[in-house]
């Protein structure tokens, strides 16, 4: 399920850039870390974003893999 404050295509961006980060982990050489970093960045969102920073990282929490998302300490 995706998170209500970002697009839906923001979030797979996201997941995108987690599976390029990883291919990249294995062969260095690889430009899709680049391309989908570039696409990421440039996203029409950031625009209406009022701390751009604190956004990128809820979209990091929201777009995480059940299986490695953490929980908040309580």
């Amino acid at each position: 399920m995706s998170d209500p404050e970002f697009p839906a295509d923001l979030i797979e961006l996201q997941r995108r850039w987690y599976a390029a980060e990883a291919d990249w982990a294995a062969d260095p050489t690889e430009d899709k870390r680049a391309a989908v970093g570039a696409e990421l960045h440039a996203h029409p969102h950031w625009a209406t974003a009022a701390n751009r920073r604190q956004a990128e990282m809820k979209l990091k929490q929201a777009a995480r893999p059940a299986s490695t998302a953490q929980e908040p300490a309580a």
